[in-house]
């Protein structure tokens, strides 16, 4: 939709460093979250340093000047979300088939929902109300689509670089710090914000949860950990599974999130997409 950007943003953040084509097309959603937080700091500070602004007072007293120039440089994560809508809206659901006899407006199953489409409300026929749409809807029009990492390390590694900057009065590198630092803080996903959607599960008595099209990684984890505690710790898990070399690593993901492996059954997602 937007190559042109899509090429900038993957070359000044460095996202995919040592990438090729090939890998970029198989990389998982959860893995672009959590590269937003692995960009070439190191390789864009010294840069900035370099940069010869060619000014006849040399580079002191314009700290707020190279801020603004670096910001304006690197302005990309605010055109990602916008672009990430634009193609959210662009996606056509009217001609879905169905493709599973699981998700049915017959039974009375609570649905938590990732993407931004209403697909389930739409081509399944759930009710609005079964339906929790964790990081928001373009159909209910509440926020731009949320995506981020959840390494707060960064943030504050990329706040201890700036603090030593200022100690040296390195003007470049102090700007150039404080637009990786927004940079930071602009793309981390405080999931703590959607935690409390997940309530509605405390009222519900479930003794099943099914998941399908999550990889069970990245920084969403802890509402996996969340949603196990709402339903008392209790309930069987049925994780679907595309990939066969994701079967162990999204069991063991689980259990991580302090979910007992005899409570966790594997399946491949073609037991689940059964028309």
């Amino acid at each position: 939709m937007y190559p042109e950007f899509l090429y900038s943003f993957e070359e000044e953040y460095y996202i995919y460093p040592r990438w090729d084509d090939e890998a970029k097309k198989i990389m998982l959603w959860n893995e672009l979250e959590t590269n937003l937080a692995n960009i070439s700091e190191e390789v864009m500070i010294e840069q900035a340093v370099s940069i010869d602004m060619g000014l006849e007072g040399g580079d002191v007293g314009i700290e707020d000047t190279l801020y603004d120039y670096f910001t304006d440089k690197y302005k990309y994560i605010a055109l990602l979300t916008k672009y990430m809508k634009q193609w959210v809206r662009t996606i056509r659901i009217r001609d879905t088939p169905i493709k599973t006899s699981l998700i049915n407006s017959s039974n009375d199953a609570l649905y938590i929902t990732f993407n931004y489409t209403a697909v389930l409300e739409r081509v399944y026929g759930i009710d609005v109300d079964r339906v929790i749409h964790i990081h928001g809807s373009l159909r209910q029009r509440d926020g731009d689509p949320v995506l981020g990492h959840g390494n707060k390390d960064r943030i504050e590694e990329i706040r201890e670089k700036r603090y030593e900057a200022e100690n040296l009065f390195s003007e470049k590198e102090i700007s150039i710090c404080r637009v990786i630092e927004d940079y930071y803080n602009h793309t981390y996903k405080n999931i703590s914000r959607y935690m409390p959607k997940l309530h509605l599960l405390s009222g519900e008595d479930v003794g099943e949860i099914s998941v399908i099209g999550h990889s069970l990684a990245g920084v969403d984890t802890p509402y996996f950990r969340s949603i196990d505690e709402l339903t008392q710790n209790a309930a069987k898990w049925k994780v679907y599974y595309r990939n066969c070399k994701d079967e162990e690593r999204m069991k063991n993901s689980l259990s991580e999130c302090g979910i007992d492996i005899k409570r966790i059954e594997m399946l491949h997602s073609q037991k689940f997409f059964d028309l």
